[in-house]
């Protein structure tokens, strides 16, 4: 063999071997690399969510109760005991859970003594609307009978002349 030819079958090894090297690059960041990346992702997610959950769950019931959401900022407030049960958050917590029950009776309370009020107040606006539409039904009748009479007077009228004019 002369030097050129082991100079070429050198150089095709040396590029068969960095295409190997390149190729198996490839697959370790596919099989290896992508997943500890998800996994990274996620553990740093349950990190924060220990870390910082109790006080975002605790801001997101106070600015629900805030907003008269109760039965919404309970369920966080639900979840902020069941997820961080060890948590400075939770005796906070379990004072505004007792504040917002307190709201809910006193607005349920409220709605109890203004039911009846609110009660006839919509009766008697749902009556007169129910009026309304009954004297227009009645209208629309009473025009449609009349149109109905006038038609039909034309069409018997010749026969009933006749049977007049036989009396």
């Amino acid at each position: 063999m002369s030097n050129n030819q082991d100079r070429k079958i050198w150089v095709n090894r040396l590029l068969a071997f960095v295409a190997g090297g390149l190729i198996m690059f490839a697959i370790m960041s596919l099989a290896v690399v992508a997943p500890v990346r998800r996994e990274k992702k996620a553990l740093a997610m349950q990190l924060d969510e220990v870390q910082n959950g109790a006080a975002r769950l605790l801001g997101e019931a106070k600015v629900l109760a805030e907003n008269k959401s109760y039965d919404s900022a309970l369920s966080t407030l639900d979840k902020l005991f069941e997820k961080q049960p060890g948590s400075s958050q939770v005796v906070e917590g379990r004072k505004l859970y007792a504040e917002i029950e307190i709201a809910v009776q006193a607005k349920e309370k409220k709605w109890e003594a203004a039911v009846g009020a609110i009660r006839a107040a919509w009766e008697k606006a749902t009556a007169a609307e129910l009026m309304a539409n009954a004297e227009r039904e009645k209208q629309l009748v009473e025009t449609g009978m009349a149109e109905t009479l006038a038609k039909e007077w034309e069409r018997v009228k010749d026969e009933i002349k006749q049977d007049w004019e036989k009396q």
